[in-house]
């Protein structure tokens, strides 16, 4: 168990050669933030150090400046640290007062190859924009968003990631006392679909701006562009990055839960994780968000939010980009998400090339799965099993004694399509083996997380960390973990304070 304490600053630290964040984002108005210091945990620890993003950023920062960052400190890291305004749809309605209000946007790492990245440090403290919030995180939170996103980032689905979690001695109330604790954010940005919102709210200057420094950051090859084209370049590659996100979303399974615009990235990652969830059965109205009563944001609704929220974005360039234009960004997200799906399913199932059926194929499939509840992750990965000696673990998942018909069936459509491939039996089992993860972060695993590491147990957390990382590895070692769950372990519905 790693344990690192870091008492009260000290402030005769050598300020000669101290670890240094740009910050670009004071390039914007002053409107768009406030420069604020975080609200100090006083005798923080480390909880666990993403050691293979450190090595992916280069980041030469120790331990000890780890802790100074998550706790605030900032005795010994260089950092300006400023918390961030924006607006947003929240549930579909519109939300002037949003901001930050549990983060501060440190600064920027920049990697060997000088490519920036955004170190944000959630559970930083009150901010302008916490609403009568406390500005704190819990352990609970940090290690679901941690977690998460290094399980999203294994499946080779674009998302923000977590560099370290740190925890103190002070308890925050939330439904009960729970421990404190901050986690550093990493990202290429942290602009929102809101960010451009507000801007379209102060008026035509400050979208110039924000377009600009968007431009610059993420698209240089637009900077001699005229304005117009600018909107049309961030308009365009957000609708196709998004579409493509929702697409690997809703492959690997997984349920965001509050798709506001506030809560999407203009560059098409996945962003802020409060309540989500892996599938335990495929259900496609699953709704991993208790507060959601109605529904907006359950499974078989991400990608049509997804186009909601880009809608909502394109009428933020009024002036800039004509109706037609607007409308072409859609039907591009549309035809974008459309064939990423399909081509990202075929691979679920082993197949190499999109033939004609093939969407048939995988909706009857996917019908089948929510009529019997069958368990989505295993059901892919069981399925190079099918065929062999041990293809009654596949049948198993899906009837404890006979396949159902309507199963029969689709098993005999699906033989033909495979035939279709000229592809060796084995060879097709490698690509399933590929495709579909042997773990999943299923809400039980992360919850029995969480518990342990709130009695000051870490092994079983940064023992996930790594294998998540690696999801197609067979990893015997949590072969408990590679069983379907037992019913009261699945469909766990959380709160946003999760």
């Amino acid at each position: 168990m790693m344990v690192m304490t870091l008492l009260k600053p000290d402030n005769t630290v050598e300020q000669q050669s101290k670890p240094r964040l740009e910050q670009d984002y004071v390039q914007l108005p002053k409107s768009y933030f406030s420069h604020i210091d975080p609200e100090a945990m006083d005798n923080a620890r480390l909880v666990s150090v993403n050691r293979a993003l450190m090595k992916q950023l280069n980041c030469d920062l120790n331990d000890d400046d780890l802790l100074d960052l998550l706790s605030g400190h900032l005795q010994r890291v260089d950092a300006n640290p400023l918390a961030q305004k924006y607006v947003g749809h929240q549930f579909g309605v519109y939300n002037p007062d949003l901001g930050d209000g549990r983060g501060m946007l440190l600064g920027q790492w920049r990697d060997s190859h000088a490519q920036a990245w955004d170190f944000h440090l959630k559970g930083a403290g009150r901010t302008p924009y916490s609403r009568r919030g406390d500005g704190r995180a819990v352990l609970r939170s940090t290690i679901r968003e941690y977690l998460a996103s290094e399980a999203l980032f294994g499946l080779g689905v674009p998302t923000t990631r977590g560099l370290a979690i740190a925890t103190s001695d002070e308890a925050v109330r939330r439904e009960v006392m729970e421990p404190r604790a901050t986690l550093i954010r990493v990202s290429h940005t942290h602009i929102r679909f809101g960010h451009f919102q507000f801007a379209a709210s102060k008026g035509a200057a400050h979208m110039e701006t924000l377009l600009n420094f968007v431009v610059q950051k993420h698209y240089p090859e637009h900077e001699q562009d005229s304005l117009e084209q600018k909107a049309w370049a961030v308009l365009y590659q957000a609708c196709i990055k998004t579409a493509k996100l929702l697409a690997k979303w809703q492959t690997v399974g997984f349920n965001h839960g509050v798709m506001n615009t506030d809560n999407m990235s203009i560059i098409g990652e996945t962003f802020d994780f409060g309540p989500f969830a892996f599938f335990d059965d495929f259900k496609i109205d699953f709704i991993c968000n208790h507060s959601d009563y109605e529904g907006r944001y359950a499974y078989n609704q991400q990608a049509q939010i997804a186009l909601w929220n880009c809608k909502v974005l394109a009428s933020c360039f009024e002036g800039l980009l004509t109706e037609e234009q607007a409308q072409q960004a859609m039907d591009d997200f549309v035809q974008t998400y459309n064939r990423a799906y399909l081509e990202d399913m075929n691979q679920k199932l082993g197949l190499a090339s999109v033939q004609t059926g093939d969407k048939e194929l995988i909706g009857d499939l996917l019908v089948l799965m929510d009529q019997f509840q069958v368990d989505y992750s295993l059901f892919f990965r069981r399925l190079a099993k099918w065929q062999t000696d041990n293809e009654s673990e596949l049948f198993e998942l899906i009837h404890p004694d006979k396949l159902p018909t309507g199963f029969q069936q689709w098993f005999e459509k699906f033989q033909a399509r495979v035939e279709q491939e000229s592809v060796e039996m084995s060879s097709w089992r490698e690509r399933i083996l590929k495709a579909n993860p042997s773990i999943v972060l299923r809400n039980y695993i992360a919850q029995q997380i969480i518990e342990k590491a709130e009695k000051g147990d870490y092994k079983m957390l940064n023992e996930w960390l790594v294998a998540l990382q690696n999801p197609f590895d067979d990893h015997p070692s949590l072969a408990d973990f590679q069983q379907p769950p037992r019913p009261y372990q699945k469909g766990m519905q959380l709160s946003c304070s999760s």
